[in-house]
């Protein structure tokens, strides 16, 4: 009996009742089948236009607020009452998010788990709209004066393995000073296989101060695999006080949904030569951790001290005799330090190396900063010698050019 026909004993509205029914199961299963299809080569976020009923000091639905104790959550802007005098329209639907930093030295944020799990050692891209709202008002936490959060931030994009859980920073976008919404798009490098993604406001870095500002997210598309080692796309906008790389030699192209084939884990590397950097004596590979412990900063500054001019002129001269090498200056904090203000720090010193080397004719694209906090100690003894050591800096290859 074809699937259609009249079914004994029902009448004519029972049959297309029956009829309906069929063609919504048939559509289901292709619908099911697709989307399986695409969550190989894409991961989805729930509610990526942040929409909800406008209002502050709230996420939006599927997202949840991972912001300091004691302080307000995220926004769901523009919300009608103006509050914060925020009235820019959406780039996409209704509403989206808004998160400021403060001058007090917190941020917001917001976390959620993804479709599927990212897997280490893939690389994947993020485009998304951002903006700045020139009119940001609120009380500031230090002068307890309405303020205007106007400076422009940045947005960096962190893993974990659940909601709230801050792990390492995967992406960050340039400084957004644009009023205008503008697509972005950031790649995300995970090292872990992470379940959850966090959304942060954070400050341009390096800062003397905490200041109030502002980044505005809308239209975030679904994250697609991309090679670790193609370039990055040309900047979209032009960041404020952020050094834009030369460009490289041009990758064969591929279509933004094309599958990364290439292994997900680095593969292993021929050995190479010994050399001695620092305190460390390793092979010339990628992997390979130089620790530099006699780079000194000024206490609680990213003022390099002037005793450190041997060293930093020891990681210059590395870097000029192999210029094959592209590494990452990692900045270590004492395990004595708060959080926050390690997290901060250490990445404010990372950014004065790879600027001071700069000068020292050494390229810029060729240095990543990173800063780690407290979150990596090589001591945990409560002792001036062990504080000394755990403030450290580190040089570790990323990229040997030669081997494209």
């Amino acid at each position: 009996m074809n699937k259609l026909e009249p079914v004994a004993g029902c009448s004519s509205s029972q049959h297309n009742r029956h009829a309906m029914h069929y063609l919504f199961v048939s559509l289901s299963l292709l619908l099911c089948t697709t989307l399986a299809a695409q969550d190989d080569v894409a991961i989805y976020l729930t509610n990526p236009s942040f929409e909800d009923i406008p209002r502050v000091s709230e996420a939006p639905r599927g997202w949840t607020d991972c912001g300091f104790p004691g302080e307000s959550a995220v926004d769901v802007q523009p919300e009608p009452h103006r509050e914060f005098d925020v009235r820019k329209p959406a780039f996409h639907q209704h509403t989206y998010l808004g998160m400021v930093v403060r001058d007090n030295d917190t941020y917001e944020r917001v976390s959620q788990r993804m479709s599927n799990s990212m897997e280490a050692g893939q690389c994947y891209e993020l485009r998304l709209h951002l903006a700045k709202s020139d009119v940001y008002r609120s009380q500031s936490r230090v002068s307890k004066t309405e303020v205007n959060y106007d400076t422009p931030a940045r947005l960096q994009v962190r893993g974990g393995y659940g909601n709230c859980d801050l792990g390492a920073i995967i992406g960050k976008s340039p400084v957004v000073a644009n009023s205008d919404w503008q697509e972005y798009t950031i790649k995300l490098e995970p090292e872990q296989d992470y379940t959850h993604i966090i959304l942060e406001a954070y400050y341009n870095t390096p800062i003397l101060f905490p200041y109030n500002g502002n980044v505005l997210v809308d239209n975030i598309q679904p994250l697609t695999p991309v090679a670790c080692d193609v370039n990055d796309p040309a900047p979209e906008v032009i960041a404020t006080n952020e050094p834009q790389p030369s460009p490289e030699p041009e990758t064969p192209p591929r279509t933004s949904r094309q599958p990364n084939t290439r292994p997900k884990t680095t593969p292993t590397k021929p050995t190479g030569p010994t050399v001695k950097l620092g305190q460390t004596e390793g092979q010339l590979r990628v992997g390979q951790v130089f620790a530099i412990e006699d780079i000194k900063f000024k206490a609680n500054s990213a003022e390099l001290e002037r005793e450190s001019e041997e060293a930093l002129e020891e990681i210059a001269d590395f870097l000029l005799a192999n210029a094959d090498v592209v590494v990452e200056i990692g900045g270590h904090a004492s395990y004595r330090a708060g959080p926050v203000f390690a997290e901060r720090i250490s990445e404010e010193r990372a950014v004065s190396v790879v600027q001071y080397l700069n000068d020292l004719n050494v390229g810029g694209t060729r240095m990543t900063p990173r800063g780690y906090g407290r979150n990596r100690p090589v001591c945990i003894e409560d002792t001036p010698e062990c504080n000394e050591r755990n403030q450290r800096v580190e040089v570790k290859i990323v990229r040997m050019r030669e081997s494209r």
